[in-house]
């Protein structure tokens, strides 16, 4: 992509941005509840020091954090429910501050599909550097959405994820993604 106005730029969250997660909102449904609590709250910072999770937050030119993506590892059973133990990697947390959702206005330049973006091809070099070390990890990047956020479900469909049906967690849908190296 070119150069926009509507360009995010991402670094990864250190302590030192503690206080601009302060005002950060993802609005008011339970998902985006769940989201604002995840990177305002202890559990951002867990993931980080115990899963090994790593956790952007994006800003537009002018500084302002829009949002923020996390990519981490898991052990889950494939496929589900009684496969092989294997390891896959997981988008814990996505969030976008509800000040910038649906936007811009040019599709494009979308904020929300910066984000995916931005993590799916950091989940295609953490398996090009896993291969490359000899690790068994799956070609495969999972999130779980809420069965009832019909954007996100929409959204991560247009980026190619699928629900896996076998593999619902209560109210939460496990969508599945097939990474391929790249280029």
């Amino acid at each position: 992509m070119d150069e926009s106005p509507y360009q995010l730029y991402a670094d990864l969250l250190t302590e030192n941005d503690r206080p601009d997660l302060a005002q950060f909102e993802c609005g008011t449904d339970k998902w985006a509840e769940a989201s604002t609590e995840w990177i305002q709250g202890s559990d951002v910072w867990e993931s980080i020091k115990k899963k090994g999770t790593y956790v952007w937050l994006f800003r537009n030119d002018q500084g302002v954090l829009v949002g923020f993506g996390s990519l981490g590892f898991t052990r889950r059973k494939w496929p589900p429910p009684d496969g092989q133990h294997g390891n896959l990697q997981i988008i814990p947390m996505l969030g976008l501050d509800f000040h910038f959702q649906g936007k811009p206005p040019d599709r494009q330049w979308r904020y929300s599909h910066q984000l995916i973006s931005h993590v799916r091809y950091e989940a295609m070099k953490s398996l090009a550097q896993h291969v490359l070390s000899g690790r068994n990890t799956l070609p495969l990047l999972m999130l779980y959405v809420h069965q009832e956020n019909a954007a996100a479900i929409k959204l991560y469909q247009t980026f190619g994820f699928t629900a896996e049906p076998a593999a619902r967690t209560n109210d939460h849908i496990l969508m599945l993604q097939k990474l391929d190296l790249p280029s």
